[in-house]
């Protein structure tokens, strides 16, 4: 499979990322990796551990999980999704990685060696250079949205997340498209506490932009949310 790299897509770094991945499968038989699977919320690695394999994601998402304070709270920086390799920053630092990793809905995985990785990334420029626009292109995003974060009060936070989680949801003949999430994830993603949350989308049921269900929130005017990355 031969790699595009001469236009890469410098306006997302999930873009990046797959392409990433199609570069290595230039030397890497990814299908080999044996693939597994895991249940919602399942912990696939602790935090401040160090990963001798990477998760490369085949379907669904792993949350990276970060706990903050002394009570369990927890917030979740980045999702890795579908054609995405999770945690490429710590490849070549052989440190352990702040965050833990979390099984999300529907998951499907291949756990491909650092190692294996590596050896492929330093046998070709390109795939270097690759890695390099993919992290600078992630530090900008995360930069933007920390800035974004620090200007904006709750009501941006969770429609801005909700616009995140729907962008590879399946929507319906009407439009409308159902995330299956809790309330204590959707806090963790947006870094809000989960009472703040609640009233946010509870105020935004009674708008008749949403409807709260068991286990997962029915998003009728997915129009009205938007991203702030």
């Amino acid at each position: 499979m031969a790699a595009t790299l001469d236009t890469p897509d410098f306006r997302d770094s999930r873009a990046l990322n797959r392409q990433l991945v199609t570069a290595l499968a230039d030397t890497l038989d990814l299908p080999a990796y044996p693939l597994r699977r895991a249940e919602p919320g399942q912990m696939l690695a602790p935090s401040a551990s160090r990963l001798p394999s990477l998760p490369l994601v085949v379907t669904g998402s792993i949350d990276a999980v970060i706990h903050v304070g002394t009570q369990g709270n927890m917030v979740i920086p980045i999702s890795f999704e579908a054609g995405e390799l999770g945690m490429v920053s710590t490849l070549f630092s052989g440190q352990p990685s702040h965050a833990g990793l979390v099984a999300g809905p529907d998951l499907s995985l291949r756990w491909i060696p650092v190692p294996d990785i590596e050896q492929s990334l330093l046998q070709n420029r390109e795939r270097l250079v690759l890695l390099v626009r993919f992290l600078a292109q992630r530090l900008r995003e995360v930069q933007l949205r920390e800035r974004n974060w620090l200007e904006r009060g709750v009501t941006e936070r969770v429609c801005a997340t909700l616009a995140r989680s729907m962008r590879d949801a399946p929507r319906r003949a009407d439009g409308s498209c159902l995330l299956e999430t809790t309330h204590e994830h959707l806090a963790a993603r947006c870094g809000v506490s989960r009472p703040k949350l609640s009233m946010e989308l509870k105020r935004l049921e009674q708008s008749g932009l949403l409807v709260l269900r068991r286990g997962a929130i029915e998003i009728l005017q997915p129009g009205h949310f938007s991203p702030l990355d």
